[in-house]
């Protein structure tokens, strides 16, 4: 009971008119441009935000092999409580959707979001898809991340997000690829002016 109510985030509300969605797992939302970063300054575990740059800043969590159990059986309070906030099913539903597979727990491990203290992203992925089964969501009015869900699915819709992501990924993400883009781009420019100045010669010939 202590933990439950100590952790959880400040309260806030959806509009009534908001329908329930999902956002899609780390690996995924990486490629769309969005960050992962571990929340500094905060001593809930639950207090995570979403920043106008395209970052998802989380707590770290110390998993251990009682976590699990923590987990559910906080879970289990809440869903036979009366509390309009589920503020542990809240925070379960949005690591589910943020892990899919081992290189989800990876991304959020290599944040600082995550300490494995289970030695396997299996284990922790398998960890909280099993929380996310067969629980009762908060109504969308009261989920504590809608904020969050929110930014991240506008940001994903904005195409210009997604391709500067792209290019990042495919031609700055390591040294020898922003050689090689810059020495394309060098190319390209080097034989425009070279036919820009054939084509001045030959009208000056004429």
């Amino acid at each position: 009971m202590l933990y439950h109510t100590g952790h959880h985030p400040p309260a806030s509300r959806a509009p009534n008119d908001i329908d329930w969605y999902f956002i899609r797992n780390a690996k995924e939302l990486q490629e769309a441009g969005i960050k992962f970063k571990k929340r500094e300054g905060s001593w809930r575990l639950f207090d995570v935000v979403f920043l106008e740059n395209g970052t998802i800043e989380i707590p770290c969590l110390k998993i251990y092999d009682t976590t699990e159990s923590l987990f559910r059986n906080l879970v289990a309070y809440e869903q036979c409580s009366q509390c309009k906030h589920l503020y542990v099913t809240d925070y379960i539903t949005l690591m589910d959707c943020l892990i899919s597979s081992q290189e989800d727990v990876q991304i959020l491990r290599h944040s600082g979001i995550i300490e494995n203290g289970l030695g396997d992203d299996g284990m922790v992925c398998s960890l909280f898809n099993n929380l996310g089964t067969n629980v009762i969501l908060s109504h969308r009015r009261y989920f504590c991340y809608h904020k969050v869900f929110d930014g991240v699915t506008k940001h994903c819709n904005r195409k210009r997000n997604v391709w500067m992501a792209k290019l990042k990924h495919d031609y700055f993400n390591s040294p020898w690829a922003l050689l090689s883009f810059l020495a394309a781009v060098a190319l390209l420019l080097f034989t425009l002016v070279q036919t820009v100045f054939t084509v001045m010669s030959y009208f000056q010939k004429d």
